[in-house]
């Protein structure tokens, strides 16, 4: 690729970009594709941006390993939205520091082609009925995602689904109305799945189901029951009411199989044993994961239960000023005040949310409830106290966080300055929208703190670019910083990078008196940690806020 054949001809869309896609030049062809009106249009928004954000990892990676890719078809998302699929050439280039590359690409607008090429696949491997693949293709999906497990190292399961006594519905309303409940559990199983999973339909009255890169089984089995439950909710078809079940069997890599064969095969069997359990539930063929997964996708249905119920609070951990002894923020922290079980830490059930994707929702509650507290407090005649909530990676990656907030905001009449976000250093590492996002936030007037900064992912560089208004140091330097020269230099540099930044700079996890004073003899005055007290419910930290005011 030459300068002329990219860039000074406007034929080709042509870019160039940092290896983590970060565009450092496009010409105006590469911006209508995209539905900008020119390459500085582009230029602002700043990256090219993926359907699916994993295409882009894997790309970087194997131009990494490979150096050029060629002819590779990606879906990229245009400014309005659409879905358009490109052929993309691309290589690395070296600058002239040695250590430093940058991306270099040209790519064509293959929609089109690809849409008639589809239509033509689609009568030969799709169901006529549901147009989801059929058994032909969804063995090939198979095959594909085995393909890719051999490279990542991660499960591939497969699920072989049974709708339960279908063939009562075909008796009793008739095949019409049966054909459109399978149209309709079709769409309800694809709804259920992640857009890189399959579900396709192997005749008459099962389905197969193809998830790749889980993370363990118990992930499999979360899947299946959120399956259940979407198809267990009544169906209305042509004005009758039809109730529906189903059983599941799941197949995991690599003790059900290695080849699409025998997964199919065993997720039958497993099918079967869910069918011999009763009905409406799954089972797995090796039987000793059963009793683990089960008990996983419990966990799920009962926080489920927990946000219908009411059954999570909020307790409240101070940040100190030690020069003048006044709390001027308060970190919102989640619990779960279980019925039987009494008060269950985040760490015990926050994995199980995350894989049962309700962390957004208990999300949206812990934002809403700590906006009303601190309108609370306000209202108790308690102003100027900052509240501290934590997002998830989820949230802060979900597009509608900004509404979310501003509605939060809004429905407790809270000042926006006195909500201070804070999002953990990996998960903003790992964002692709990481400054635009913090940017989106920041308009709403909303204060932003970078939590457990130095446990990897952001530089300072990074740092210095970002509006963010607080770094908290990780806790695991300042339990280590008097014993280890290492963390204690760490320690020093984030507070000296920090205040030169003109940031706020708080020390988690400070539990000693030594630790305290090592900190304020280094200009770090605001800290937090058990040494100050522990976390409480908002009633028993009242009576301290008042004494302040």
């Amino acid at each position: 690729m030459t300068e002329s054949s990219l860039f000074v001809l406007d034929m080709v869309a042509a870019y160039r970009q940092t290896l983590d896609g970060r565009l450092l030049e496009c010409n105006d062809a590469c911006a209508r594709m995209l539905g900008y009106s020119s390459g500085a249009e582009l230029m602002a928004a700043g990256r090219i941006e993926y359907c699916n954000p994993s295409d882009a990892l894997s790309l970087s990676a194997a131009l990494h390993d490979l150096q050029s890719l060629d002819n590779v078809e990606v879906a990229l998302r245009a400014r309005d939205g659409r879905k358009l699929w490109a052929l993309q050439n691309m290589r690395l280039v070296s600058v002239d520091e040695a250590s430093k590359v940058w991306v270099e690409a040209a790519m064509f607008d293959v929609t089109s082609q690809r849409s008639a090429t589809q239509q033509l696949e689609r009568a030969s491997y799709n169901d006529g009925l549901t147009g989801l693949p059929n058994r032909v293709l969804s063995t090939d999906r198979i095959n594909v995602a085995l393909a890719r497990a051999k490279r990542t190292h991660r499960p591939v399961v497969v699920m072989l689904v049974d709708l339960d006594h279908f063939e009562m519905v075909n008796a009793t309303f008739g095949h019409a109305i049966g054909d459109q409940l399978l149209k309709a559990a079709a769409e309800r199983l694809s709804d259920g799945v992640r857009e890189e999973d399959t579900v396709g339909r192997l005749g008459s009255d099962e389905f197969l189901v193809v998830l790749g890169e889980v993370a363990a089984d118990t992930d499999a089995a979360i899947a299946a029951q959120r399956l259940l439950d979407s198809l267990s909710r009544q169906f209305v078809i042509d004005s009758h009411t039809i109730d529906l079940k189903a059983s599941i069997g799941i197949a995991v890599t690599p003790h059900d199989g290695l080849t699409s064969e025998v997964l199919v095969k065993n997720a039958t069997s497993a099918m079967y044993q869910a069918k011999e359990r009763g009905r409406n539930t799954f089972r797995f063929h090796v039987t000793e994961i059963n009793a683990r997964a089960i008990e996983r996708a419990s966990l799920v249905a009962s926080l489920r239960r927990a946000l219908s119920r009411n059954e999570f609070e909020l307790h409240y951990h101070p940040e100190v000023n030690v020069q003048t002894g006044r709390i001027d923020c308060i970190e919102a922290l989640l619990r779960w005040r279980h019925p039987d079980l009494g008060l269950i830490a985040p760490a015990d059930f926050i994995p199980a949310a995350e894989q049962g994707n309700l962390d957004g929702l208990i999300g949206e509650w812990v934002l809403a409830e700590a906006c009303r507290q601190a309108r609370a407090w306000h209202d108790e005649g308690m102003p100027g106290i900052r509240m501290a909530v934590n997002l998830s990676a989820r949230q802060f990656n979900d597009r509608g966080l900004a509404r979310a907030l501003e509605e939060a905001i809004g429905a407790c009449r809270v000042d926006p300055s006195a909500i201070e976000l804070e999002i953990a250093e990996p998960s903003l590492a790992r964002s692709s929208r990481m400054k635009s996002t913090i940017e989106e936030l920041k308009e709403i007037g909303v204060r932003i703190a970078i939590d457990n900064f130095g446990s990897g992912g952001c530089s300072f560089t990074e740092l210095r670019d970002l509006p963010v208004d607080t770094i908290k140091i990780a806790p695991d330097f300042i339990q280590n910083m008097l014993h280890r020269s290492d963390d204690a230099a760490l320690v020093q540099a984030i507070i000296t990078v920090g205040r030169g930044l003109d940031k706020r700079i708080v020390a988690e996890g400070v539990e000693s008196r030594e630790q305290m004073r090592y900190l304020v003899d280094r200009r770090c005055t605001e800290m937090q940690g058990f040494f100050f007290g522990k976390p409480l419910p908002a009633f028993a930290l009242a009576d301290t806020l008042r004494m302040q005011h």
